[in-house]
């Protein structure tokens, strides 16, 4: 290939961490959403690896990497709450300009599916020995323009229907995230309305632990949390890296890079033009110098 072992292997993941970034930029970009809105999560035993990579660019508010990065799904799994989800297939047709008494047949219908479908959740919440008042109800469902292929997911703006004004309001809610999806002269209300599905949420919440708060001892990361130097390619070059104990590492350090922040289950890099600051709570801020 005329290529050194070296170029190859950066060239490798160059092309993984761009596939990367573009499969964020068009999950996010799909829902009507920017990137410029949410902090990132980076987190596995990989993914400290590829921070830097996949997100360069994206103007995310801010990257974190968990300093327990390797367990953080674990950590997930144990806090998040407990949830069952139902769907049903609905057929409603209800015209842009529709008399009320359409508009409060169509809610008849929605509700009737939504009960149908709490009915469900609950009982699969009994079933695990929760009490049914302990669970927290979310209802939603699936709408598009009539003659339209493709219908979008909509958690609802109320609870029940029974009126032409709920379902006002859920045709405003579905036009709310068409025009984030497929901007706002996309929009095609002369068409009327079509839901083609119920959903319901049904979950219960678990207690959430309290993230450990640590004191702060400044900016320099103390000498016993430095392991020496390794040589680090990227683009086309060699370059020093420093080298760090990542569970020696106390909070308010900073780090600009290039370093690499090594722990026994994950690798975080930090390349040249980056920088990261460990917090209290032991999550690492990745930021690029060059989006300043």
């Amino acid at each position: 290939m005329g290529l050194s072992v070296e170029e190859a292997a950066s060239g490798v993941i160059e092309l993984l961490d761009l596939q990367l970034r573009e499969y964020l930029r068009a999950n996010i970009g799909a829902k009507g959403y920017s990137p410029t809105e949410y902090v990132c999560f980076s987190y596995g035993g990989a993914g400290p690896v590829h921070t830097y990579g996949y997100t360069e660019g994206l103007g995310f508010k801010d990257i974190i990497v968990p300093a327990w990065a390797a367990g953080f799904s674990a950590f997930g799994c144990a806090c998040a709450d407990f949830e069952y989800r139902y769907d049903k297939s609905v057929d409603i047709a209800v015209a842009q300009f529709a008399p009320d008494s359409d508009k409060e047949a169509a809610s008849g219908v929605m509700q009737s599916a939504w009960e149908e479908l709490a009915a469900k959740v609950v009982d699969e919440f009994v079933i695990n020995g929760f009490k049914p008042e302990d669970v927290i109800l979310r209802p939603g469902f699936r709408m598009q323009y009539m003659g339209q292929l493709n219908d979008l997911e909509i958690l609802s703006p109320i609870t029940s229907a029974a009126t032409a004004e709920d379902w006002d309001k859920l045709v405003e809610a579905f036009e709310e995230t068409y025009s984030r999806v497929y901007a706002s002269a996309a929009r095609s209300p002369e068409l009327g309305f079509s839901v083609t599905g119920a959903i319901m949420h049904g979950l219960v919440a678990t207690v959430k632990p309290s993230l450990p708060e640590d004191e702060e001892t400044g900016e320099i990361p103390p000498e016993s949390s430095r392991l020496g130097h390794r040589p680090f390619y990227r683009h086309k070059q060699w370059v020093d890296a420093q080298l760090y104990k990542m569970e020696a590492l106390k909070p308010g350090n900073q780090i600009t890079g290039p370093a690499i922040i090594e722990s026994d289950a994950t690798t975080f890099v930090v390349p040249d033009g980056f920088e990261t600051f460990l917090d209290k709570h032991r999550l690492f801020h990745l930021k690029s110098l060059k989006e300043d």
